[in-house]
């Protein structure tokens, strides 16, 4: 199955990030050194030392993540209505699964996961297929110890710089490279969609569809991106 997008809307390749306008400070993401005891302590240590601090800061209004280079990333909010359109994809990703009999598992942006490159990170929506979803032990670490086969990031309007949509790049690029099977991009400030397919040399770039389509990751998804998420206000 293709992606579903009005032909005239579909532009033959994606504009690259604009670069910041002069005298513009954008101090996000936040990028922080672990301490060397943390560092030193293995995978596992870190990995619970990381999940441990954004657990106690969930009132915090940032997003906490891990890098490949160890790192801390501090994130600003998603602003509304972001927390509405995540919602959007989780409940139609979630429902399509139940309805296919639980071909896998579906997650939340409070869901993490630990790449095999060594990086800790939340996904907007992600979904697994059941054979390679690999059980969490009860006690830490407690990231989900895999990438995801699908993945969805939504970017938000406190991601509006291009130096924001390059991060999204990099992540998307990330999950590929570390075996995700595809991932979506979806921009609600230009209204277009990043697909990245395993394999493929570049992501898709479509213009304002209607529809996106689960291909054979997600056979017979069909998620209504245009209504959904970039129609909602």
């Amino acid at each position: 199955m293709t992606t579903t997008a009005p032909s005239a809307t579909v532009a033959a390749q994606a504009p690259p990030p604009q670069a910041p306008d002069a005298g513009s400070v954008n101090p996000f993401p936040v990028k922080l050194r672990l301490p060397h005891a943390v560092i030193t302590a293995g995978a596992d240590a870190c990995e619970e030392w990381v999940v441990d601090l954004t657990l106690a800061n969930h009132d915090s209004p940032y997003r906490i993540e891990l890098n490949a280079s160890g790192e801390l990333e501090l994130t600003m909010p998603p602003y509304y209505p972001a927390d509405e359109q995540e919602g959007e994809m989780y409940g139609k990703l979630y429902i399509w699964n139940i309805a296919n009999g639980r071909l896998g598992t579906a997650t939340t942006a409070s869901s993490a996961y630990r790449l095999p490159n060594g990086a800790i990170r939340y996904p907007d929506a992600a979904w697994t297929v059941a054979a390679n979803v690999r059980p969490r032990p009860a006690e830490p670490p407690r990231a989900r110890p895999y990438c995801p086969d699908f993945v969805v990031e939504i970017r938000s309007a406190s991601q509006s710089r291009p130096s924001d949509l390059a991060e999204l790049l990099n992540k998307m690029q990330e999950y590929m490279d570390n075996g995700a099977k595809l991932g979506w991009l979806i921009d609600p400030l230009e209204r277009t969609v990043r697909i990245y397919r395993a394999g493929a040399d570049e992501p898709e770039f479509l213009a304002d569809p209607e529809t996106l389509d689960g291909e054979d990751v997600l056979p017979g998804f069909v998620f209504e991106v245009r209504n959904l998420i970039f129609d909602l206000v």
